[in-house]
């Protein structure tokens, strides 16, 4: 398994979280150019197994009144039945985005699609509301590691 991705990534997520905690303007807090230039590497090393996206608003549907959902087709991919993907997602929208849970909880996973189960802090009853109301989308990227894939 290549895990120089996974470290780029780790490595430029943490470079993010410690620089934004640290200023609300431009991060001085570590070399941007050695981070950025690794995480460059590392996508270009996997260009053809990585994929992005994002859901279109108001594809949010009631889930037995407990919250919403939403179906999220990757397809356009392009991976195989045999490949083990990883998603990674998070969520962005007009308002009262930041009080969704379960944004990364990754169910009913498969090659192609995984569905995402989400309830507001505000209220379970909210939730669908806020989610069509303030344009809540569903942002992912998906990857694949060719060690990890079935034969």
């Amino acid at each position: 398994m290549n895990t120089g991705f996974f470290a780029s990534l780790i490595a430029f997520i943490a470079f993010a979280t410690t620089c934004s905690a640290q200023s609300t303007t431009l991060p001085i807090c570590a070399d941007p150019i050695d981070l950025l230039t690794a995480r460059v590497v590392a996508l270009e090393e996997h260009s053809r197994k990585t994929c992005i996206g994002s859901t279109s608003p108001a594809t949010w549907v009631d889930f037995k009144g407990q919250g919403a959902s939403v179906d999220i087709d990757t397809s356009h991919c392009g991976f195989a039945p045999t490949d083990k993907v990883y998603y990674f997602t998070s969520i962005r929208g007009d308002s009262h985005h930041w009080t969704a849970q379960g944004v990364s909880a990754i169910y009913q996973q498969t090659y192609n699609s995984f569905t995402v189960y989400v309830y507001s802090t505000q209220g379970i009853k909210e939730s669908l509301y806020f989610a069509n109301e303030y344009n809540w989308e569903i942002q992912y990227f998906a990857m694949i590691d060719d060690s990890m894939s079935s034969p």
